[in-house]
């Protein structure tokens, strides 16, 4: 697998390593951990870090660990230590990952994708609320339509590469836009991209016929 070069904010994994983050994400952070040894690292020594404060005295409120403390864990080399703290559970023969496969049917051996749009199919997970979690399938070639967002955007490449503002993601990156970034992302390489996506808003086209896609997508 190609170098994981797009990962969470440091302050997302350590929300992540606390427990304060929503359903979606949660499905989401845990997959990446799965691929990303590096990210594995940082979430252990955040919940280490928790652990020690909350032995060092029970009846004081936890704080998180400071940026400094983080900023130190996101560039050293995962441990084994580390490793054995996260389950990794992974299925080379699956692009899902444990975490994902246990919240989709049959493990995502049978998922009835829909059409969206040609080259583009998509399955969305219904039991999330408050946010949308899908799984976008697209082939080589396929280009989405220009949007922005009226929330944030997380994005998981689960298999295959997709290109999104001239930054070329691959398995094992994730990416979060907001509502500040409109982008076009099309698949690149001869391999069909899967991806999981979490939306906590809904899309904002931008593109040609625009106006008439944001009504339908009300």
């Amino acid at each position: 697998m190609a170098k994981i070069e797009q990962h969470p904010a440091r302050d997302l994994l350590t929300s992540y390593a606390a427990g304060n983050v929503s359903a979606g994400m949660e499905v989401m952070i845990a997959s990446h951990l799965t691929l990303c040894p590096k990210c594995r690292a940082v979430v252990a020594e955040a919940e280490a870090l928790c652990g020690a404060e909350f032995s060092a005295d029970a009846s004081a409120e936890i704080e998180a660990p400071s940026l400094d403390d983080i900023l130190g864990m996101i560039d050293a080399p995962a441990t084994e230590a580390a490793d054995k703290a996260i389950v990794v559970d992974y299925d080379d023969a699956s692009p899902f990952p444990r975490a994902l496969q246990e919240v989709l049917p049959n493990e995502g051996r049978e998922l009835n994708w829909l059409f969206r749009m040609p080259g583009l199919s998509e399955y969305v997970l219904e039991e999330f609320e408050g946010e949308t979690v899908s799984l976008l399938k697209a082939k080589p070639g396929a280009r989405m339509l220009s949007h922005t967002h009226d929330g944030e955007e997380a994005t998981l490449i689960l298999q295959g590469a997709m290109d999104d503002g001239g930054t070329v993601l691959r398995k094992g990156d994730l990416v979060v836009a907001s509502d500040h970034d409109d982008h076009q992302p099309h698949i690149v390489g001869d391999e069909t991209c899967i991806c999981l996506v979490v939306m906590s808003g809904k899309l904002k086209f931008t593109g040609t016929f625009s106006r008439a896609l944001n009504i339908l997508n009300r």
